[in-house]
């Protein structure tokens, strides 16, 4: 047992012995120098050290501190806290220095690019062959020159982290890694496995590659099995990569199959916070891709160009992706979407659901073969693309009938609308017809009922656009025509056609081209069910207000400049598009009233619009009239002609920038010039003449109050009141209306007198004679209305005296309705004047039995 011991002891001591003597007798410096020259000529990288250990026993193996790899006159690729090493002793006889397990402790990778296009990651080998001196003696005075290569079996990263700041494209970023195990890299098949993080969420990434020198010489294909996930949830994100590429070095032959869940693409941004990737929701599936970039040399400074070259050049060969919800745009989000094809030569099968402001539609449809949507893909539909798809309106769902917890059902969910788009699509050209109907659709702000609709569309070069054969019909539109877009050069595109309407209803379709009112009420989210998940889509308040019911100060209408500071809105419009259109419409139906034969030529050139002649009839007149907008140059000017014109009140209203007055259709006659930046400014400097009549029409009883008098609110009641017939005339200029003749009769009660109106403020001073009728009797008295519109208050006035005169019996006060229409026809016709109602009044009665009336 002694002699074992002994034995121990004495093969102990030997080894240290050796160690130490081989410590002492290896030249480290010179060894240290051929590694760091080793490195510099197979990648350009210089090695700085701060300090460095190379020993032999127990194995050889090589240990360094304070790490430093950088490109000469750049900031360092790589630093390290230490670094750890086995070196292969077989592969130093070969002039090799192999690091058999390369552990690496606290590194920092920065990839960095500066303004002016410098980058510090170049792997560029030395310009130069570079020889290192071996340290073995030979004969004295003698060293031995000969190439050295480095290569690494396997690398572990541990606490280490990665950064990127590129100042040309403005990107950064980083992540830590908090674990890198690179196995077998000489091995046919290396292990990568990776376990990282980003601002707190992990990351993993797991799988073999082919044998890395395949990288350098693309004799053989280079395959590759990737898996990755995504942050630590139930369903977090996953990924796998399968693939190879035939010739690595040049990129050729690259053939790819990805497959993965991502609950949200935007899952991404916890890694890249500045990527702006959309919104998309439940996206996954199987996607197959072929590719050939080469032949090309690949370099870190080539990687971009290399990019874009691979997106260009990927061919899909199978395709099951599917999204859960996306949104398009504002108020527009698909849901459900799936994209198949079995092989290039399958049929490209497209499908979605998409909810549009409350209406939900199911669309789905083939865009050609596989190969044919990749080809018009990558050409810029420069080669023709085959499309059919079916557009039908969703159908109602259990939950939604059911009224289950935020389920509402979307308006058009028992329509039945049912639509069919096919043709080509091309940037030479493009032939698509478009057919269908529904029983009821639901347009934003508008419905129609028993709808059939047909069109065929034809485009040249993506500009030009023609539609042939248009038809709708419904009951509240019937509409037929043809209408093209063509697009020259740097001019506004030029819209030409006739658009001709048997019958239109107006008062239906006005929620089309009116804003709704704003409800305080907040949109609920409507759940649609569907295979790949629920998509929220926003149900608007319902409710739409009468047309006379509408306040023109928060209507915009079809002229309307918007709210102030949006002057120049109407001008850039005005030069934005050039129009040539002929519009006859047979029966219009518009804020009650009825219009029939209506007709005009509408033109738009240069920002210079007009609409002449504008012809028809409303009431049983016939109408004549003319506008004419110039935004061709600044300021705007306008002239509006009327021969007259009968226009809904409304319309009128919002013309002219007054507040709703009253209702019913308006016989406009005079002319009207103006000019200004906006419709605001045109209002305020109107010049002319014009007369404004109403017949057999409605006034608020509260403005009537207004014009009669102290105590009249409680004689004319509240609310509509019918108005027999208004008549105004006025001269315009100076931002003043001054109005030499104003009459109105309404029941019992009428006015006459003269007045003014300013333009800009709505101020109103009125000298009034109102009368009221007691059965052939009347009482009157002189009143001086002052206020603002709507907002008016009336006073007693004096006589020349200074007194206040009223007048009670004598004869009935004069009917005004003759004066007064006379003077704001201009002596053109117009519609007959209802016969004058008697009534009776119990209060008449009252009085002559006190002997006040007689």
């Amino acid at each position: 047992m002694k002699k074992i011991a002994g034995a121990l002891i004495v093969l102990l001591v030997v080894m240290v012995g050796a160690s130490v003597a081989a410590h002492m007798l290896i030249d480290q410096a010179a060894l240290r120098r051929n590694v760091v020259a080793a490195l510099h000529h197979q990648t350009g990288l210089t090695l700085q050290m701060e300090r460095s250990t190379i020993q032999l026993l127990p194995w050889p193996s090589f240990e360094a501190g304070n790490v430093v790899m950088v490109n000469d006159g750049q900031k360092p690729l790589l630093t390290a806290r230490s670094v750890h090493a086995g070196i292969s002793m077989f592969a130093l006889l070969h002039r090799e220095v192999r690091l058999q397990d390369f552990v690496v402790d606290g590194a920092r990778l920065s990839l960095l690019r500066n303004a002016d296009g410098q980058y510090n990651w170049s792997l560029t080998p030395a310009p130069s062959a570079q020889s290192v001196n071996l340290p073995v003696p030979t004969r004295a005075g003698e060293r031995v020159d000969a190439h050295w290569d480095i290569s690494v079996d396997a690398l572990h990263l541990t606490n280490s982290s990665v950064e990127w700041k590129d100042s040309v494209s403005g990107l950064s970023g980083g992540f830590d890694v908090r674990l890198l195990d690179l196995a077998g890299l000489r091995s046919p098949s290396p292990w990568i496995s990776l376990q990282g993080a980003h601002g707190g969420t992990p990351f993993t990434m797991q799988g073999h590659v082919g044998t890395l020198a395949l990288l350098r010489d693309g004799s053989l294909p280079w395959t590759f099995s990737l898996g990755t996930t995504l942050g630590t949830e139930p369903r977090r994100d996953w990924l796998n990569v399968d693939g190879q590429i035939r010739d690595a070095r040049h990129l050729h032959g690259i053939s790819l199959t990805l497959q993965g869940e991502w609950p949200s693409l935007r899952d991404a941004h916890r890694l890249f916070p500045n990527a702006g990737l959309p919104d998309v929701q439940g996206i996954g599936g199987l996607l197959t891709i072929e590719d050939d970039v080469g032949p090309v040399n690949v370099s870190f400074r080539s990687v971009p160009e290399v990019f874009r070259a691979l997106v260009h050049g990927i061919r899909p060969t199978r395709v099951h992706l599917h999204v859960g919800q996306a949104a398009l745009r504002e108020d527009v989000y698909l849901s459900n979407v799936h994209l198949d094809a079995d092989g290039p030569a399958a049929e490209f099968a497209v499908g979605s659901d998409v909810s549009w402001k409350n209406a939900a539609w199911r669309v789905q449809g083939s865009a050609g073969t596989l190969e044919q949507s990749t080809a018009a893909w990558q050409s810029h539909l420069q080669s023709a693309l085959p499309v059919a798809f079916e557009i039908r309106s969703q159908n109602l769902t259990l939950s939604s009938a059911l009224n289950f917890s935020n389920s509402t059902p979307p308006t058009n969910a028992q329509d039945g609308a049912v639509f069919h788009l096919a043709g080509t699509v091309g940037a030479q050209s493009s032939h698509l017809t478009l057919e269908g109907g529904a029983h009821i659709l639901h347009l934003p702000g508008a419905l129609l009922n028993d709808v059939s609709l047909k069109s065929v569309a034809d485009t040249t070069g993506l500009k030009d656009v023609h539609l042939s054969g248009l038809s709708l019909r419904s009951k509240e539109a019937s509409v037929d025509g043809e209408l093209a877009a063509v697009q020259s050069g740097d001019s506004p595109p030029l819209i030409t056609g006739q658009i001709h309407a048997a019958v239109l209803d107006l008062d239906a379709l006005q929620g089309l081209w009116q804003k709704q009112p704003t409800s305080a009420t907040t949109s609920k989210p409507v759940m649609l069910p569907g295979m790949a998940g629920q998509a929220e889509k926003i149900v608007a308040p319902s409710g739409t207000p009468s047309p006379e019911a509408r306040n023109p100060h928060h209507d915009s209408g079809l002229l309307s400049g918007g709210a102030p500071g949006e002057s120049s809105l109407l001008v850039r419009r005005l030069q934005a598009q050039d129009m040539d259109l002929h519009l006859s419409i047979d029966q219009a139906h518009f804020y009650r009233h009825d219009y029939t034969d209506l007709k005009t030529h509408l033109t738009l050139s240069g920002g210079h619009l007009r609409l002449v002649p504008i012809s028809g009839q409303g009431q049983g007149t016939n109408m004549s009239g003319e506008l004419d907008l110039d935004a061709g140059a600044q300021p705007v000017k306008a002239v509006m002609l009327f021969q007259p014109l009968i226009l809904p009140s409304g319309l009128m209203e919002r013309l002219l920038g007054l507040p709703a007055l009253l209702s019913g259709p308006v016989q406009a006659v005079g002319a009207l010039t103006g000019e200004g930046d906006s419709i605001e400014a045109l209002q305020k400097t109107l010049k002319g003449h014009l007369g404004l009549s109403v017949v057999d029409g409605n006034m608020d009883g509260k403005i009537l109050a207004g014009l009669a008098g102290p105590g009249a609110a409680s004689l004319l009641g509240d609310g509509s009141r019918p108005l027999r017939c208004m008549g105004i005339h006025m001269t315009l200029g100076d931002g003043t209306a001054l109005i030499d003749t104003f009459g109105l009769q309404s029941g019992r009660f009428s006015t006459a007198g003269t007045g003014q109106l300013s333009l800009e403020t709505k101020d109103v001073i009125l000298h009034l004679v109102p009368s009221v009728d007691f059965a052939g009797a009347g009482a009157s008295a002189s009143v001086l209305v002052t206020g603002r519109l709507p907002d008016l208050h009336a006073q007693q006035a004096r006589d020349g005296t200074g007194s206040f005169n009223l007048t009670i019996g004598g004869a009935p006060p004069a009917d005004p309705c003759g004066t007064a229409l006379n003077a704001a026809r201009e002596g053109l016709p117009g519609p007959a004047v209802p016969a004058l109602t008697q009534h009776h009044s119990h209060a008449s009665d009252i009085l002559r039995a006190l002997g006040v009336l007689h």
